[in-house]
């Protein structure tokens, strides 16, 4: 099937985004990878009258060390360069472990970080990963800017705490302590597939 009719805007930076959606609201979907949008979209299962998509906001493009060992990850990161990040990979190992169970590499190409997350889908990998490492979400508008903390982001089967003229910036992972035992494993018909069943364990050994 083809989507229902829609209005395509390409903003060139943060700002002309945030101000479409202070335009359009709930009326907009945002476009990231389209990994997830677009499927629905085919298939009629989402009819936004307007797409904003947002593939060429480098600024949201980055993993950065932050003070005290957190790490900062920009919204619109591929998953795949998170996956091949050695920053990621020496500074938080359940996150490096985590991210290849996602899909196929052709989807992590693809796939942002945001939008994973922003989607809530239950069965996707993100999301719990993200509660399990208590990481906190910067939102912002046209008007403000506010920080959420994983455990209060997601409210309930792909439902969250983003509001419609919000866009989620940036995902800031607590600093990984060397006193964390944990574990990640999925079960799934085929590999690649979604999750039947996922669980990822964080605890601190004392």
């Amino acid at each position: 099937m083809k989507p229902a009719p829609f209005e395509y805007f390409a903003p060139q930076n943060l700002p002309e985004a945030l101000e479409l959606l202070a335009q359009y609201g709930d009326e907009a979907k945002v476009l990231a990878g389209g990994q997830s949008l677009m499927p629905l979209m085919n298939l009629r299962l989402a009819r936004p009258k307007v797409v904003i998509d947002i593939r060429r906001l480098s600024e949201l493009q980055y993993i950065a060390p932050l003070s005290k060992g957190d790490l900062a990850v920009g919204a619109f990161t591929r998953q795949r360069t998170v996956e091949r990040s050695d920053l990621v990979q020496s500074e938080n190992p359940l996150l490096a472990a985590t991210i290849p169970l996602i899909s196929h590499a052709q989807i992590r190409n693809r796939g942002t970080i945001g939008g994973s997350i922003a989607h809530a889908d239950p069965a996707a990998e993100l999301p719990a990963l993200s509660v399990a490492l208590e990481a906190e979400f910067t939102v912002r508008s046209s008007r403000n800017q506010r920080v959420i903390r994983s455990q209060d982001f997601f409210l309930g089967y792909m439902t969250t705490a983003l509001q419609p003229r919000e866009l989620l910036t940036e995902i800031r992972i607590p600093a990984w302590d060397p006193a964390f035992g944990w574990a990640v494993g999925e079960v799934s018909r085929r590999q690649g597939d979604f999750a039947l069943v996922g669980v990822i364990v964080l605890l601190r050994l004392d």
